[in-house]
């Protein structure tokens, strides 16, 4: 498949594994085009791609600040939007591909253009049982609401890619589809611990009720503690938080240098930062900020496992400070982690999608 136009929008965790799996359609000497929300230019441009931005299709900015319900209703006029799918189609009228790698969550997108002629390929980016449950559940109900079945939507692309490993999954679960492995953000290494532990809490880049509180009560965990801290507040002000004398907090900073002298990670359940943690060996402590996204069925994973563990983003000081202490002491996880690690570096999940892809039939 030497042509694809990839279909996103602006999730935060949901980019990273895309441009993956674009890297290496493009190292294979593919062409690879972009579609997707205009926030999204710089970061698609910068790799080198090109990028158009929805003209039809809704707009969306994850870093706008949305309450609960708010913020839910945002993504299924979002997740239901067929104006993306028209997009598309004038693109590929224009200029066709031979693959139309879609987020799996554009449900109305993904329904849309399977009419069309050009294979749809579904990218899940994250634990696709949750992908099936959220489609079937008060999202996919609302989605229906605005005419979009998301679970028959689900079930129409030529090929799901899910670009997580198979025992994130919970025991049992059969969705039909190519478990990738974890997409590679950059080449990982492995971590190389200090003996003072040092510890990385990044919570989303994407607005979440509470987020602030949950930010403060880890840094007030650990303030006490022999440990060096640093927070990438990501969507969060550091002005609204108060660092003591062992942390350090950033708006952003490169994930994969910090990583490399890290004991922890402490993280919302992003999918994408937690299978980078876990690609360098790095256990991770998940607080998960909104019931309705992926973050929690991450945490479970993640202390099913044994790579680490999960606590309600409502957790105390003292609660949070225990199970960073445990988890720091604990060797089993920190050999879980680094087994994960080991596994992750030996392949690009990137490599197993774009196999997956090439394998379709050609028109």
């Amino acid at each position: 498949m030497s042509d694809v136009l990839v279909v996103t929008w602006d999730g935060g965790g949901n980019l990273p594994p895309a441009m993956g799996i674009a890297r290496e359609l493009e190292r294979r000497g593919g062409r690879v085009r972009f579609l997707g929300n205009r926030v999204q230019r710089a970061a698609v441009m910068g790799a080198g791609f090109e990028f158009v931005e929805f003209s039809r299709g809704r707009d969306h900015v994850s870093a706008e600040p949305r309450g609960t319900v708010d913020g839910a209703l945002a993504l299924v006029r979002l997740f239901a939007d067929r104006g993306i799918a028209a997009d598309a189609r004038e693109i590929l009228d224009r200029d066709p591909a031979d693959v139309v790698l879609v987020d799996c969550l554009l449900w109305g997108a993904i329904d849309a253009l399977a009419d069309g002629p050009t294979p749809v390929v579904s990218m899940v980016h994250s634990i696709g049982g949750y992908f099936v449950r959220n489609a079937a559940g008060p999202v996919g109900m609302l989605a229906r609401l605005r005419g979009v079945d998301a679970p028959a939507a689900g079930r129409r692309p030529a090929l799901t890619l899910v670009t997580t490993r198979p025992d994130f999954e919970e025991p049992g679960t059969e969705l039909g589809a190519v478990h990738t492995g974890f997409v590679w953000q950059g080449t990982p290494r492995e971590a190389v611990a200090g003996e003072r532990p040092r510890i990385l809490v990044s919570f989303s880049t994407t607005v979440f009720p509470g987020q602030v509180r949950a930010l403060q009560r880890v840094l007030d965990a650990l303030a006490d503690e022999d440990v060096d801290v640093t927070v990438t507040s990501g969507a969060v002000d550091p002005g609204e938080l108060t660092a003591p004398a062992n942390a350090r907090i950033v708006r952003r900073a490169d994930h994969a240098e910090l990583l490399q002298t890290a004991s922890l990670l402490i993280g919302h359940g992003g999918h994408a930062t937690t299978a980078r943690a876990l690609g360098a060996g790095v256990p991770v402590l998940v607080l998960p900020m909104h019931p309705l996204m992926d973050q929690p069925a991450v945490g479970r994973a993640i202390a099913r496992l044994g790579a680490g563990a999960t606590l309600p983003k409502s957790a105390s000081p003292a609660r949070i400070r225990a199970a960073v202490l445990a988890l720091l002491g604990d060797a089993a996880v920190r050999e879980t982690a680094r087994r994960i690690g080991e596994e992750t570096r030996e392949q690009d999940g990137a490599v197993r999608a774009v196999d997956a892809i090439e394998a379709l039939p050609q028109s």
